[in-house]
């Protein structure tokens, strides 16, 4: 409906036929010629705009232009100034410092400077003598390879894992689905029991698992290479054995050990 004049013919019809939209829309495509005549939900709007405002004209008025918007390039800029001085800064601060709200922050942070919150992952820092070490232990290990026909098949890699049973899970991976909060809360002891596992793994086959229920001290580690080093012993029928541990975890240095059967 573009012209004032059939607006008007609209709603002075729909009053005058007791708001029938049929004979309504009869009346206007008699009155004019069009291809198609206006709808019931065109009709009730204009009617009702009518009742409301007293005019049929879909000019607005006082509220003329584009809706505004905080989504400026001013405070794109801003926005992207804060997060290069500081790219751990939240978005609660971000929005504290430009004075935005929390969605229109995040709106200019994902939509116009395409940025994503990734989670810093976190590991154990090596120490550039940790490096040093361990570079001189793998050129030890090449040239025992090169030198002596060191077989690398007989390579055992060990390990040990911590099983808690007290039924502890990772709380990132601990989730309750439902329609309302329950306010759960479990208890759990500071220092829970659980049990170690550790095995030996090779080309040739695994030795273990040794399941131990006790904190694990160098006494107890002695015992565990020690049934290990027999098993293997008699499993390739061989009168000495080789290997190379870990000498203390803050220095991370190798120590090579030679036993014998």
């Amino acid at each position: 409906m573009n012209f004032i004049e059939q607006r008007v013919f609209l709603v002075l019809e729909y009053h005058r036929l007791e708001r029938s939209l049929t004979a309504t829309r009869r009346s206007f495509q008699k009155r004019f010629t069009v291809p198609k005549e206006p709808d019931a939900k065109t009709i009730r709007k204009l009617f009702a705009k009518f009742e409301r405002t007293g005019s049929v004209d879909y000019n607005r008025v006082g509220n003329v232009g584009p809706r505004q918007t905080v989504v400026t390039s001013e405070n794109v800029a801003k926005v992207s100034g804060i997060v290069q001085q500081n790219p751990r800064n939240t978005v609660r601060r971000i929005e504290s410092e430009i004075g935005l709200k929390r969605s229109s922050t995040q709106k200019i942070l994902r939509n116009s400077l395409r940025m994503f919150p990734y989670k810093i992952q976190s590991n154990q820092a090596i120490p550039i003598k940790v490096v040093r070490q361990r570079f001189d232990f793998a050129n030890e290990i090449l040239i025992m390879i090169d030198n002596e026909g060191f077989d690398v098949g007989c390579i055992w890699f060990t390990d040990k894992a911590h099983f808690h049973l007290n039924g502890f899970v990772n709380k990132q991976n601990w989730r309750f689905w439902g329609s309302e909060n329950p306010h759960m809360c479990e208890g759990k002891p500071l220092h829970s029991s659980k049990v170690t596992s550790w095995v030996a793994v090779c080309s040739r086959g695994i030795i273990g698992p040794f399941f131990m229920r006790e904190t694990i001290s160098s006494e107890r580690y002695i015992t565990i290479l020690g049934q290990f080093v027999s098993t293997q012993l008699a499993l390739e029928d061989r009168s000495k054995i080789e290997w190379f541990m870990q000498d203390g975890s803050s220095t991370t240095s190798y120590r090579k050990c030679v036993s014998l059967s």
